[in-house]
């Protein structure tokens, strides 16, 4: 258990417990012990997922791994993250009882096993997570534990690198364990993008403790890169006999006649009456008095009942006629200039008849 444990790094208890088939109190005690003689170090990983363990310097040594680099401790988040989803993928190979390396072996072959892709700074070199043999007289496949963290156009160059290394025979199969169904859309979905449509190239969500109990070992002569999981994108199963009922179409429906809308009738005049129920009834509504009648003056309201209308036209007309007969009377007379003074300055009518005489005496 110690060497599986120094081989991926950093794993989870239940992945241990799936890949080598042990009882969890097995596992359990086993780790209390390595604990205990400071080979193991571990620490509380997400709820119902168990612990996370590594093994320290001295645990290399002890599991025959003193060329492999021990991990930092305490680990990263993301490292912590991408080892338990590694650890998943090597206790699945384990069960079924592979032949396999992990990154943190295959770096000492660095030359041999890296691929070289395309970066933002040129070009890199990459490992696979894991390398998994299924015929030692042919290169191996190459496994990678993807979270999805990665921007999208970093992404399709590190999968242009795997086309190249398919092409190139330097892998002869290239699976992606995924964390999630989106994240296998959306590797199967860039991998269409660059190209990468060989059948030997999968992405696949990861197993889970369950299905890889369920898995049976490898036989010798088992031609496939590794059992079929849960797929992002399923395909029929070739035998399975698939029934194709005929569709027949509908015949088209029947037309439907329309009838044009009624004219609306024609507008008609309001009536008086009509007019003064509905200022009655907006008056009540909003609180309106009704206006009061306007009031006449008091001497003309008595001239014009006494009088009318009429009989005031005419009085006015015989007051001016009068008018013009004076002056034209006075115009007409020699002492017509004293006349009009007499006149303004308030004289008797027979003083001012009496000057006005043509063949009267004067007093001198």
């Amino acid at each position: 258990m110690g060497r599986f444990i120094g081989r991926v790094g950093v794993v989870s208890l239940p992945s241990v417990e799936a890949g080598l088939d042990l009882d969890q109190r097995v596992v359990r005690r086993h780790v209390a012990k390595l604990e205990a003689l400071g080979l193991l170090e571990r620490e509380p990983w997400v709820w119902g997922e168990g612990s996370v363990v590594w093994l320290t310097g001295a645990g290399l040594e002890a599991a025959g791994l003193g060329g492999v680099r021990a991990v930092k401790s305490p680990p990263g988040p993301t490292t912590i993250a991408h080892g338990v989803l590694v650890g998943w993928s090597a206790a699945r190979v384990e069960h079924r009882g592979r032949r396999w390396q992990s990154a943190r072996e295959l770096v000492l072959d660095r030359e041999r096993w890296a691929v070289t892709m395309r970066c933002e700074r040129g070009y890199t070199r990459q490992l696979p997570d894991l390398a998994v043999w299924l015929n030692d007289s042919k290169p191996p496949g190459a496994v990678i534990a993807e979270s999805g963290g990665r921007r999208e156009d970093r992404q399709k160059m590190i999968l242009e690198g795997w086309r190249d290394a398919l092409w190139s025979g330097r892998y002869i199969a290239v699976r992606y364990d995924c964390a999630s169904p989106s994240v296998a859309h959306w590797i199967n979905r860039l991998a269409k993008k660059v190209r990468l449509t060989d059948p030997a190239f999968r992405a696949t969500v990861q197993t889970t403790a369950e299905e890889i109990g369920a898995l049976s070992p490898v036989l010798d002569d088992e031609p496939a890169f590794d059992e079929p999981g849960s797929s992002a994108e399923f395909a029929p199963v070739p035998d399975q006999e698939v029934q194709v009922a005929v569709v027949r179409a509908q015949a088209p429906p029947k037309p439907v006649r329309l009838t044009p809308p009624e004219p609306p009738p024609a507008p008609q005049a309001e009536t008086a009456a009509a007019a003064a129920e509905r200022e009655r009834a907006y008056r009540e509504i909003f609180g309106i008095d009704d206006p009061k009648p306007r009031r006449l003056a008091p001497a003309l309201a008595i001239d014009l009942a006494a009088l009318g209308q009429d009989h005031a036209d005419s009085e006015l007309d015989t007051r001016n006629q009068a008018q013009r007969e004076c002056f034209r009377t006075a115009h007409r007379s020699p002492n017509w200039r004293r006349a009009r003074r007499d006149q303004r300055d308030g004289a008797g009518p027979a003083l001012a008849s009496a000057r006005v005489q043509p063949g009267a005496p004067s007093r001198s």
